[in-house]
């Protein structure tokens, strides 16, 4: 009996077919040196990449200690791992999936803005995340005449069992959640001939992550934070009594709206502590972002509450110093074995200020202890040591960060021109620049805007050229 035929296909993120080749049994390595079984060319993807294995009883993928990795359903390959037919694996900025007896196969589907999907219920505006996980486009809801989000699978994944598994169980776990600081998921959709979404609450704002990158020396204050931290407290004591865990804290996943309020977003890989089976509970799956993540969770142990813990105190660190406790070289020994360096010393050898009160770097570095007994055992606990004294915490204050408006004709030349009077300004009318909030400079901006076009009307009008027409500059 002749070995089934297999077809590799690696292409680039938005479909473009990069190459096509047979496979039977056997062993094939891959990468862009000549020698390899399947050689492509591209920057990111290593001379001896990965090796993929096909025998009767599997299909095995292993990263070949390539720089920059592999991934399976947006989690780094670390060891031999079996993948199915029609599953998609990422190597450097391509992705490869294998299927068997199919010799050609079809482009990847892409995506555009005005593009229907639901049926027609959902229009696509415009792009606003991408992660390994997922593509977020903010959407209009034709029937409800709202804005919405919806989480797409990336076309890559759209015959992953694996992806559309964690897909259902995120919208089956975040649905059991109803609190302001989480946001609201509404629905699994999957319609014939379509890429199944998830439609969720639309959040206009950005993330910390991005709002960290603008802040001085790319870092928080704890002023700027404390407000924040309180609402994430209170979101994830919430989540934790409803037996919930998030499992993948880390700035990007922190929403920040445009009046200053913070939301939790993508309960992609949580898992119920109220579930009792091993498979239910995760054992094993050492799913998360590696430089937030605690030491239990890398060996995939049972997920606890005390995972978070970790996460959030890693979190914080890295928005109070530029940097997560441990982010470089072999991440998982670090975890496992070393004491994360105190945040003072941190900015220290960094050679950065950032006031911290003593009582918050002791509470994070008590989050980041390797054995779960030795962090605060709750959040109520973390919170109360983030927030001593009977005083309740204070409320986050509004961002002085500039959030771009998502479709605003005007945004643009607002950014040009905060970006070119920053530059040039005098010190004194700049010190009274920077103390306005965003709203009052945005109206200022747009004043000098009109006034620039009225100016060039009038100049255009004592023009010996000039017909009776007004001028339009734009």
């Amino acid at each position: 009996m002749s070995s089934p035929e297999f077809c590799i296909s690696i292409q680039h993120q938005n479909g473009e077919l990069v190459i096509q080749h047979p496979l039977t049994f056997g062993e094939y390595t891959i990468g862009t040196a000549t020698d390899n079984s399947i050689q492509i060319e591209s920057e990111h993807v290593s001379r001896y990449h990965a090796k993929l294995s096909i025998s009767e009883a599997c299909l095995t993928f292993e990263d070949l200690g390539s720089s920059n990795g592999s991934l399976i359903n947006g989690i780094s390959v670390v060891q031999p791992t079996t993948i199915n037919t029609g599953q998609t694996v990422q190597i450097g900025d391509l992705f490869l999936t294998v299927q068997i007896n199919q010799k050609i196969i079809s482009p990847l589907k892409l995506h555009n803005s005005d593009d229907m999907v639901g049926s027609g219920r959902y229009t696509l505006k415009q792009e606003i995340g991408r992660g390994g996980g997922g593509v977020v486009w903010l959407s209009h809801d034709e029937h409800l005449n709202q804005a919405v989000a919806l989480k797409l699978l990336p076309v890559e994944l759209e015959n992953d069992p694996v992806a559309l598994n964690d897909l259902v169980g995120e919208v089956q776990k975040a649905r059991l959640l109803s609190h302001p600081n989480i946001i609201r998921i509404h629905d699994y959709i999957r319609v014939q001939d379509e890429i199944p979404f998830v439609s969720m609450e639309f959040v206009d704002g950005s993330d910390l992550g991005t709002l960290r990158n603008q802040q001085p020396n790319g870092l928080f204050t704890w002023e700027r934070l404390e407000g924040l931290v309180s609402q994430m407290c209170n979101a994830l004591e919430y989540a934790h009594q409803e037996q919930i865990i998030h499992r993948d804290l880390k700035p990007a996943n922190m929403m920040i709206t445009r009046e200053g309020n913070l939301k939790l977003a993508d309960f992609g890989i949580a898992a119920r502590t109220s579930e009792k089976s091993p498979q239910a509970n995760m054992e094993g799956d050492a799913s998360g972002t590696m430089v937030y993540m605690s030491p239990q969770q890398m060996r995939g142990t049972m997920p606890a509450p005390t995972d978070d813990i970790y996460a959030l105190g890693a979190t914080l660190y890295d928005l109070l110093s530029t940097k997560p406790p441990f982010f470089e070289g072999d991440i998982y020994q670090q975890v496992q074995k070393n004491q994360a360096p105190s945040l003072s010393m941190r900015l220290q050898e960094f050679n950065i200020t950032n006031k911290i009160p003593s009582h918050v770097e002791s509470a994070i570095m008590k989050c980041l202890e390797k054995e779960p007994s030795d962090r605060p055992k709750n959040i109520k606990e973390l919170s109360d040591l983030l927030h001593p004294g009977a005083e309740p915490p204070p409320p986050p204050i509004s961002p002085p960060e500039h959030i771009p408006e998502m479709e605003s004709v005007l945004a643009e030349p607002i950014e040009t021109t905060q970006k070119f009077l920053e530059e040039n300004i005098p010190t004194t009318v700049k010190s009274w620049w920077l103390i306005q909030t965003p709203q009052k400079r945005d109206i200022i901006l747009t004043g000098i805007i009109i006034c620039l076009l009225i100016l060039a009307e009038f100049l255009f009008a004592k023009q010996p050229f000039n017909n009776p027409k007004f001028f339009l500059p734009w």
